[in-house]
């Protein structure tokens, strides 16, 4: 790494706007101490691990040099857009509306995370645009598996969250809810479940071995939510969901142990869905794969279908493991 000076050199990039694991067009440079240092190198990628960290050091903008801008802007919008005609392929062109506010939803959720902490105009904007989100999504005329499959596998929070998201909620319609309050509340819930994670400090996160670190993830429902309460605006039942999408059926979870019909049902909700995408996340980094399989998928479905109510209500386990399983699966029924 060397260090550069002269300010009138660089540009700064909002950090929202990257893949953390797609290829860079050009070099990337940090502001450390009023000095550039340059990060990553042209054909590196900044990698999931590395953007969680950045995350947690509320690091919202990154640099490039001012005379390729234009090129690293131009690359980062076709980044996207290649993205959205992946998805779109995917769901049909007649769902590209719910692609688009996806990933719109994925910036304004990278913005919030990286932010110090919760303020009124992000989470305002985060609101607007989940309800919108929610009530395409639940229009009778669009089928409800679409929303499974607005996923884009990625093991940073941000992305993870977003995946977690869309699941929680097509989960919940497969479970028998439909009430637009509910499925807002239910996709905010889970939009933010890992907020408290994404906030553990730098020097924890970089050493997942120590128990500080795990003690932090112990204790990330109650952060998270603790950071929440301080938003007036927030549901009570968004904030329920955050403090106990880790708590299990049979008691055995955390940060309280509570069990059974003591947990708030829509927690149970976002606990199945957390729990299959890191799955299918951790069985993608084993494997090193880019997109995950039929295989990976069947994997995570069997760990909800014979849970049998350990940790999840045994009331919806059934329902839910039809739907993965039609929606990632591949089976029939």
């Amino acid at each position: 790494m060397s260090d550069k000076f002269n300010e009138e050199l660089y540009e700064a990039v909002p950090l929202k706007k990257f893949d953390p694991e797609k290829a860079l067009c050009s070099d990337l440079y940090l502001k450390i101490n009023n000095k550039y240092l340059k990060y990553r190198f042209n054909g590196d990628a900044i990698t999931s691990e590395k953007y969680d960290l950045f995350l947690s050091k509320n690091v919202a903008e990154v640099f490039v040099l001012k005379e390729e801008l234009e090129t690293v802007l131009s690359w980062l919008d076709a980044a996207k857009q290649e993205t959205i005609e992946e998805m779109v392929e995917e769901v049909g062109e007649e769902n590209r509306e719910l692609v688009e506010q996806r990933e719109e939803i994925k910036e304004i959720l990278y913005e919030t995370f990286a932010d110090e902490e919760l303020n009124s105009r992000s989470v305002e904007v985060l609101q607007h645009q989940s309800k919108e989100f929610v009530a395409l999504a639940s229009e009778d005329k669009i089928n409800k598996a679409i929303i499974a499959k607005l996923t884009k596998f990625n093991s940073s929070v941000a992305d993870h969250s977003v995946n977690t998201a869309n699941i929680s909620v097509y989960l919940a319609m497969c479970c028998g809810f439909g009430a637009q309050y509910d499925l807002e509340n239910i996709y905010m819930g889970a939009l933010l479940h890992d907020y408290g994670k994404a906030k553990i400090p730098a020097n924890i996160l970089e050493n997942k071995t120590n128990v500080r670190y795990s003690q932090a993830i112990q204790d990330h429902p109650n952060k998270g939510v603790g950071m929440i309460k301080k938003m007036k605006n927030i549901p009570e039942e968004v904030q329920m969901i955050v403090v106990q999408h880790h708590e299990q059926w049979n008691g055995n979870g955390f940060p309280k142990g509570l069990k059974e019909e003591g947990i708030y049902k829509f927690a149970m909700i976002v606990s199945m869905a957390n729990i299959f995408n890191n799955i299918v996340e951790d069985e993608m980094q084993k494997k090193a794969m880019k997109e995950p399989n039929v295989e990976v998928y069947r994997k995570a479905i069997k760990v909800i279908e014979y849970d049998k109510g350990k940790q999840f209500n045994p009331e919806y386990i059934e329902r839910a493991c039809d739907g993965l399983k039609l929606s990632f699966g591949n089976y029939q029924k």
